[in-house]
Parts: structure tokens; sequence; C-alpha cells
């Protein structure tokens, strides 16, 4: 294996890409702190986010809201369980009451469409507590472009450069006769 220019130049790119592609991911993405959305969510799980309209959100979707729907003064993760005209009713999988009991101290009414920053798109766990280790970061940079550069060397070709590795088959010249003109 030779380390080429090309190599670089998309070893390069790779990075841009994924310093790019991080900043627009962290500006949508949440940790889960606590364990209200247990066995659903655990804490330390990266939760990635779509904007989401009051008509995109359902009945058993999980979404992200703030205050001032939130009487917690910060962010929450929750199902939402029941939907009306005047906004949802939310709850953690793993609490018994939904945000809007007075009792429960969680959100200050249904939630409203100024309070929606988010519906869950999936779940990315482990990273975010990898990611909070002591120079975390770098080692998820590190390892990404660790599989980017053995991808180019190893697995990335593409099928012309596979195929002009192989020998060129040239026909077989025709066989002499071996009858002479007299």
């Amino acid at each position: 294996m030779k380390f080429q220019a090309g190599t670089a130049v998309y070893v390069v790119g790779f990075v841009v890409f994924l310093l790019v592609f991080s900043f627009l991911l962290l500006s949508y993405t949440r940790r889960v702190d606590g364990t209200s959305m247990l066995p659903t969510l655990e804490e330390g799980d990266l939760v990635v986010l779509e904007h989401a309209s009051f008509s995109d959100v359902h009945v058993g979707d999980i979404i992200v809201y703030d205050p001032p729907c939130s009487a917690t003064g910060s962010s929450v993760i929750h199902r939402v369980v029941a939907s009306s005209p005047d906004g949802f009713t939310t709850r953690g999988d793993n609490n018994p009451l939904p945000d809007q009991d007075p009792s429960a101290r969680i959100a200050t009414g249904p939630i409203t469409q100024d309070c929606i920053v988010g519906k869950v798109v999936f779940v990315v766990p482990y990273v975010e507590r990898l990611a909070s280790l002591p120079y975390g970061a770098n080692y998820i940079l590190a390892a990404l472009i660790f599989i980017a550069v053995l991808y180019s060397e190893l697995g990335g070709r593409g099928k012309a450069e596979a195929d002009s590795e192989q020998p060129e088959e040239r026909p077989e010249p025709p066989p002499k006769d071996s009858t002479t003109a007299s």
C-alpha cells in the first residue's frame, strides 16, 4: 500500500465533512440526563432531533421541549401521550404521572409549538459517554479518520480501479497455417 495524494485529499475532505456535520448535528442533539425515559433512553444517550411543527408530532413520538413549557428550567425529553388543540400531554416512560400533572412539576401546561425543539428521530447510545471522557471527542474523530483511511486504502477502490489492476486479456493470434504456397 502506498499513500497517494488522492488519499490525502479524500481524508482532508472527509475531516472537513465531519467537522461541518458535527456542528450541524450538535445543533440538533440533546444528551439524556436522568432516568425518566428508561428503558427507551438511558442516561448519557445522545438523541438526534429533526425540526417538527405541531402537525408533525403524533401520540407516541418522543419530543424535546424547552421553557416556558418546562417547569424545570431546562430541556425535557419525553413521549407524547395525548394531543388536543391546546397542545400535547407528555410523560416520561418511567414516570407514573404525565408532565402536566401539578404534582409532577415538570411542565407548566400543554406543550405548544413555541416550546417544541424537535422530534427524536434516532438515538446514539454510548457516544455521549465516550465523548465525556477526557479527550473523548478526539478519540471519536481519530477513529473516524482511521476508518476513512482504511476504507480508502483497502476497500474503497472503485470498479474501474479494481478492473485496471487485473491483467489485460489479449486475444491469441490465429494459428499459422503450416501449408506453404508453391
